[in-house]
């Protein structure tokens, strides 16, 4: 099973290796197995200043649906209520349940073809954990999620259309040309103590080190109110499964944070030398 830590830290759970996170509305988390269909789960959440927001939401949804019943998971309780429609030609059901705790309220989605099972939804919802956002104390490495896989595409794609647009140079692949085109290009700016540059910089050279390095992954680091991308790095060859702070050790680092404190101590240090000081750390 993988684990998803929710932006903020207000939720977690767990859910199938096959499923995926996709891009969906602000707010909303999609996941399905982009393989083989088996149906959509959105999750969300809402705060809200009352205390008994969680309670009176649930109330309100078993009160303006006459189907919706109580069902519990892992310990915790649901509203929940479905509903079947056509669309193209098929026959789906929506199954929604909506819990929470305090000024909490969370809503679940789980859209599926008609009569299909939906046990995996059930595991999801039993492995649900709640924390006060006002005060997350996540300490936790997860699988990379979606918010950092688009900074990290950013990160690259702005070192290679910069460096076409000012050098007329390929940047595509992990090359000490490369490294020394983006070199040219921040000396050039004078953009090293920068946030964004050291951002980008860490996320591209990290970039570098997935293509170079067999083991070494993008996750997420959760610590607290701190959420950023980081690399793993499986020194057994075994596949990434979601651990503690304490747990991953120097198995974990996190390449923008090094760049920054680097360069903090010598801005004198070119790239390559970034470079090979994320891949000691690693290695």
């Amino acid at each position: 099973m993988k684990k998803y830590i929710s932006p903020g830290s207000w939720f977690s759970f767990e859910y199938p290796e096959s499923w995926h996170e996709f891009e969906d509305e602000a707010g909303s988390f999609l996941f399905y197995n982009p393989d083989v269909w088996s149906g959509n789960f959105r999750i969300s959440a809402s705060l809200d200043a009352s205390p008994d927001f969680a309670a009176e939401t649930m109330q309100d949804e078993l009160e303006q649906y006459t189907d919706a019943t109580l069902v519990k998971f892992g310990g915790r309780e649901y509203v929940y209520s479905r509903e079947t429609f056509e669309e193209g030609g098929s026959w789906y059901t929506s199954h929604f349940w909506v819990t929470g705790a305090a000024n909490m309220a969370l809503y679940c989605t789980f859209t599926v073809a008609k009569d299909q099972p939906i046990t995996d939804v059930n595991n999801v919802l039993a492995s649900l954990k709640l924390y006060n956002p006002m005060q997350p104390a996540c300490r936790e490495v997860v699988g990379v999620r979606l918010m950092e896989v688009a900074a990290i595409n950013e990160a690259f794609d702005w070192a290679s259309k910069s460096v076409k647009k000012r050098l007329k140079k390929d940047f595509s692949a992990k090359t000490a040309d490369s490294i020394t085109y983006l070199d040219q290009l921040i000396d050039e700016d004078g953009s090293k103590h920068q946030r964004d540059t050291q951002t980008r910089v860490g996320l591209v050279l990290g970039c570098f080190l997935i293509d170079e390095v067999e083991g070494v992954e993008w996750v997420t680091l959760v610590d607290g109110k701190t959420e950023v991308p980081a690399l793993y790095y499986s020194r057994g060859g075994g596949k990434f499964s979601p651990m503690s702070l304490k747990q991953a050790g120097n198995s974990v680092v996190e390449p923008v944070k090094v760049v920054a404190k680097l360069w903090a101590e010598d801005d004198t240090r070119t790239l390559a030398q970034l470079y090979e000081e994320l891949l000691g750390r690693l290695l």
